[in-house]
């Protein structure tokens, strides 16, 4: 099941989507609205672009939807670079919400162990804390959380795996 199919067709007859720069704009003159006017202009605070859009109290993704068609349930839209702000279309991909969970900007497999008083890497794997060993240096605990991170976590961003 999709998230309603009526969508696509009222999103286009409302706006007009830049696939290079990830703009949209008006398309027609409304109450308050200009034809031709950004439609995105406005960001929310978590730096999301935001187009003010709610039909029957549901939000849209916009520029998906208007390049793709609807967005089937269980799956949402992922900046692939990590830019909230950046919609172009080649930014977009469709991910689940755990795959969405593993772009987190910062490492979070890693961390002191108080008990061996090492660095210790670990990954989650489908609910599942894997261990991955023990470090003299926080660097090497890093470095093995990123390479599982590789393996386990296709969908990260290749710029999440770089060594800081």
């Amino acid at each position: 099941m999709v998230n309603d199919a009526y969508a696509p067709e009222l999103l286009r007859s409302l706006f007009l989507y830049d696939p290079v720069t990830g703009r949209l704009c008006h398309k027609a003159n409304r109450r308050r609205v200009k034809a031709g006017s950004c439609a995105d202009s406005t960001r929310r605070a978590d730096g999301y672009r935001q187009v003010a859009l709610r039909l029957d109290g549901k939000q849209y993704r916009v520029a998906w939807i208007l390049e793709h068609g609807s967005i089937p349930d269980g799956l949402q839209v992922d900046h692939i670079n990590g830019i909230r702000e950046d919609n172009c279309l080649c930014n977009l991909r469709l991910v689940t919400q755990r795959e969405n969970d593993q772009n987190r900007r910062k490492a979070r497999g890693y961390g002191w162990n108080k008990g061996c008083s090492k660095w210790e890497a670990y990954i989650r794997v489908d609910g599942v804390r894997h261990h991955l060993g023990l470090f003299t240096s926080e660097a090497a605990a890093r470095a093995a959380y990123l390479k599982a991170k590789a393996r386990y976590h296709p969908s990260t961003p290749a710029d999440l795996l770089q060594a800081a």
